[in-house]
């Protein structure tokens, strides 16, 4: 699947800009956004949800594609994809360096360890807006409208993860690792660099205000790797799905053309 996911970023956007040559021209926006990113890795089991120590505070820019211009009126017409859908890249970065075992005081060994998350993301989302974007986006009528919005999109990442015993990382040392218990001690540790890829799919709402917009968005991401956070015991029944991340954000976005 993960191979198969850039070839779909290509077609994606060559699907989007086929269907927006009955525009009369593009818009954009750009914007900034943050919230907390919370995992569900190897550091717990798999039939548990990320506990409050493995959230962090993650952030980006993003840069928003309309198939209107920004000086769109009714007698120009649209299709029913520019009325509805934004196309939208994102720049992202988190760092988690708390990323504890749960449940905690289970083990001597298990207390004793974390991990770390450092992931650079770079994603390609396409939004459907319910309402009509240009009913929405009239610059005559903006401030004060609601949008609600659903999203699915693909990533690529550069995860860096690292594991610690005591603050001390397991970097340069060499299997098996004592430290921790058997399932992690040999072939089941991954501290290289790794490239991943993910998809993700969630919903939110977008505020309309005077100068600018405002967004609120929740998404799940599914990453096709399980070893974002270094871990991957690959014959323990706990640990058999793969890693993933659930991500609010909160948004501000300049909408160009907007009076």
């Amino acid at each position: 699947m993960k191979k198969l996911l850039p070839k779909l970023c290509v077609l994606i956007l060559f699907f989007f800009f086929t269907n927006a040559k009955a525009q009369t021209s593009f818009s954009s926006e750009v914007g900034v956004f943050f919230g907390p990113a919370m995992f569900q890795t190897d550091m717990g089991l798999s039939t548990e949800f990320a506990a409050q120590n493995q959230a962090t505070l993650a952030f980006g820019l993003s840069y928003y594609l309309k198939f209107f211009g920004s000086q769109y009126n009714w007698r120009s017409g649209s299709s029913y994809f520019g009325e509805h859908f934004k196309l939208k890249a994102e720049l992202s970065y988190m760092n988690n360096t708390n990323v504890g075992f749960e449940p905690a005081g289970s083990s001597v060994k298990l207390d004793a360890m974390k991990a770390q998350i450092k992931l650079y993301n770079a994603g390609l989302n396409l939004e459907y807006y319910i309402l009509q974007l240009e009913d929405y986006a009239s610059f005559y009528k903006s401030s004060g409208s609601i949008n609600p919005f659903v999203t699915i999109g693909v990533h690529y990442s550069y995860s860096q993860p690292d594991i610690l015993v005591d603050d001390v990382s397991l970097k340069g040392k060499e299997e098996p690792y004592t430290d921790l218990i058997d399932k992690w001690q040999e072939n089941a540790v991954f501290l290289e660099p790794e490239n991943i890829f993910s998809a993700s799919a969630g919903a939110g709402v977008r505020f309309g205000l005077e100068q600018v917009d405002f967004s609120l968005e929740g998404r799940y991401q599914y990453y096709f790797s399980d070893v974002v956070e270094g871990l991957n015991a690959a014959d323990d029944p706990a640990n058999t799905s793969n890693d993933s991340m659930v991500f609010f954000t909160a948004g501000v976005i300049y909408v160009f053309g907007k009076n």
